[in-house]
């Protein structure tokens, strides 16, 4: 099994870190309000609802008689019972429903019905990294082969290379390439044809033509957006459907993440959730960035990265001047006009680490940080001020693999 999120341990099995509670039947992580929920073992949804402790939850079972629950989500799950699940897919968001003095996940395992105990693989105050392993033995729980910690580069000459660890192998998969994005096994390219392509898999797998006539694709699970060169953008869910949804014209930027869809249209930045037909909401009458992940939504407007979490009528809490916002998990991105990159970890308020001068791109993924700067692909992890490590030279965009 692997980390569901990643934040702060503030709680463990039968002691809230300060507190003794017999009633308390698994693991409190908090720091990570909006992060994406994940799997932490293929399984099936056994209930995705409400209750009065744990707020909105989920619980999965999985082989050998195991079953996780995970609670106190801030919304509706975004799975259904009787669902097929794979490690890491999005389950919900870390929220604070129910019987719940602040956002965190609340994390228990189960065998057989009994509790599982989990306190060798958390102490108190401790962080965990999300989608790392449990540091426990799970009997009869065969191996399951997660996402990579892949980085996606365009070089200058537009060779699309990547590696699927920092000190791994360079691998050139592709020639001619303008834009990249990727999302978990999945990575999705624009041509400079302007063909756009996707493979699922290895990265030796195959590329499977979307869309002709693109500048622009952002991939979302097993759901497309793409932007076209004439400026609408178009939207299906499956790799083959030929269904495709025209949801904007004059479009400029484009986003998609845990089943949200985001375009900036005339200016205006519209959010939609669930499925592609659902309404817009606008979230912002003059935006030129846009960025979405979990239950935070990013933008940058009249030169400002603001950001707000929750429903889509949440207010906006201004971040840091920038011309570039990322939100991803529990961190936030922001690089301004003169290439200063700035990070922040936990609440929208929380204080900001400079992680970088002279950068021309910048992305965040779980614990990574990645900025294209003084002609390298740049990526740090797993803290804000752990070293760089310059990953593949004359880069253009970087563009890291959500887990």
């Amino acid at each position: 099994m692997v980390q569901p999120v990643g934040g702060r341990v503030t709680g463990v099995l039968a002691n809230r870190c300060g507190a003794t509670d017999s009633d308390h039947y698994g693991v409190d992580i908090a720091g990570n309000s909006g992060m994406a929920i994940g799997a932490a073992y293929p399984g099936t949804v056994a209930f995705a609802g409400w209750t009065s402790g744990g707020g909105n939850m989920v619980t999965l079972s999985h082989a050998g008689g195991y079953q996780t629950r995970y609670l106190h989500m801030v919304r509706a799950a975004s799975v259904a019972v009787g669902q097929q699940v794979g490690q890491g897919q999005v389950l919900g968001h870390v929220g604070s429903t129910g019987n719940s003095t602040g956002p965190h996940l609340h994390f228990e395992i189960r065998r057989h019905g009994a509790v599982y105990d989990i306190r060798p693989a958390y102490v108190c105050g401790s962080t965990v990294t999300k989608g790392a392993p449990i540091n426990l033995p799970f009997a009869d729980l065969p191996p399951v082969n997660a996402a990579p910690d892949r980085v996606l580069v365009v070089r200058t000459d537009g060779t699309l290379a990547a590696k699927e660890s920092l000190n791994g192998t360079v691998h050139e998969l592709k020639t001619n390439v303008t834009r990249v994005s990727a999302d978990r096994d999945r990575v999705a390219v624009i041509s400079t044809n302007g063909a756009a392509e996707v493979k699922v898999g290895g990265l030796t797998a195959g590329w499977v033509t979307l869309f002709h006539n693109a500048r622009d694709v952002v991939v979302d699970g097993d759901r497309y957006v793409v932007l076209g060169t004439d400026g609408r953008a178009w939207a299906k869910d499956g790799l083959y459907s030929t269904n495709w949804a025209h949801i904007s014209s004059n479009t400029t930027v484009i986003d998609a993440a845990d089943g949200r869809i985001g375009v900036i249209e005339n200016g205006v930045a519209k959010v939609k959730e669930g499925p592609i037909n659902a309404s817009w909401h606008t979230v912002a009458a003059s935006a030129t960035d846009l960025s979405l992940d979990g239950a935070r939504i990013g933008v940058v407007e009249g030169g400002t990265a603001k950001v707000k979490e929750g429903p889509l009528n949440a207010a906006w809490v201004n971040q840091a001047a920038g011309r570039q916002v990322v939100v991803e998990g529990y961190r936030i991105a922001v690089r301004d006009d003169s290439g200063n990159a700035y990070v922040k970890a936990g609440p929208l308020n929380g204080s900001w680490d400079h992680v970088a001068t002279g950068a021309t791109d910048l992305d965040v993924a779980g614990n990574r940080v990645a900025v294209v700067s003084g002609g390298w692909a740049r990526v740090k992890e797993p803290n804000l001020n752990s070293y760089w490590v310059d990953v593949v030279v004359n880069a253009r965009q970087v563009a890291l693999a959500n887990q």
